[in-house]
């Protein structure tokens, strides 16, 4: 019989080190890298209904009341800088590079992925304010 303490212990914090953390929110970003494929497809299927039904779909969503969307595209840009990142890190420790200075790795890739979400972010700024 398995044990309740190991479902649990997911959510006690103390005395985790940054490799839970990082394990744990590279498994929620792609969590949420797939629930935006899946809405992503969702939205384009609409094409299929034609250009005008897509078109006011894509509008109501673009242009809301209170640009929530944009919000949302900051955040999943974030998401995906962080998985990236991440994802990076991790594939270079299984080659065993960066296994003795993991906490330091981490930071590096993350500060990196930072750096250039926010050139992503100035220049994706610069893009809407044009058009």
């Amino acid at each position: 019989m398995e044990s309740r303490a190991g479902v649990l212990e997911w959510f006690r914090f103390k005395g985790k080190g940054i490799g839970y953390f990082g394990y744990a929110f590279q498994r929620l970003s792609g969590v949420v890298i797939v629930f935006y494929l899946y809405l992503h497809y969702i939205v384009l299927s609409n094409l299929l209904r034609g250009p005008v039904t897509y078109n006011d779909i894509v509008g109501s969503i673009t242009y809301g009341p209170y640009d929530i969307f944009v919000a949302f595209d900051v955040l999943l840009a974030l998401v995906i800088f962080y998985h990236g990142a991440n994802g990076i890190r991790l594939a270079l420790n299984e080659m065993g590079i960066g296994l003795k200075h993991n906490k330091l790795f981490f930071y590096l890739f993350e500060a990196v992925s930072m750096v250039l979400l926010v050139a992503f972010l100035y220049y994706a700024w610069r893009f809407i304010a044009v058009g």
